[in-house]
């Protein structure tokens, strides 16, 4: 996380009802869209590009997985995948949606749990 990095995860009718309501100032969603533009802030996805470690072979993996979606795809049986994830940690992990910042949103390319810190929460700032 960067401190220095500056962003939000409101949306430009949220800052216009805040500037309203603790500095009475009235503007549009559309003003505060021009303004994030003026400087340079643009709505952005978080990127799954920090790696956290360097594992030998760690695509066999994925080659192994492949392998056998191909053996069972060719015998005709059906093939599932799930996703049994439930929990988000706190931490410097990947969530969708966008935000308004000015530079790129970069998470760890795994969601580690012993990455994380202090048990779990939805995604808020």
């Amino acid at each position: 996380m960067d401190e220095t990095v500056r962003w939000t995860n409101l949306h430009p009718w949220e800052i216009a009802q805040r500037l309203l309501a603790r500095y009475e100032i009235a503007v549009s969603r559309t003003v505060v869209r021009k303004l994030l533009h003026k400087h340079h802030y643009r709505r952005r996805r978080a990127l799954k590009k920090q790696t956290l470690k360097t594992v030998p072979h760690r695509n066999e993996q994925f080659e192994n997985i492949a392998g056998l979606i191909a053996e069972y795809e060719k015998a005709g049986n059906p093939i599932m995948s799930m996703d049994t994830k439930k929990k988000e940690y706190l931490g410097n992990f990947y969530r969708d949606g966008h935000l308004y910042t000015l530079e790129p949103l970069l998470t760890y390319d795994h969601d580690f749990t012993s990455l994380a810190r202090g048990g779990h929460s939805s995604w808020s700032v």
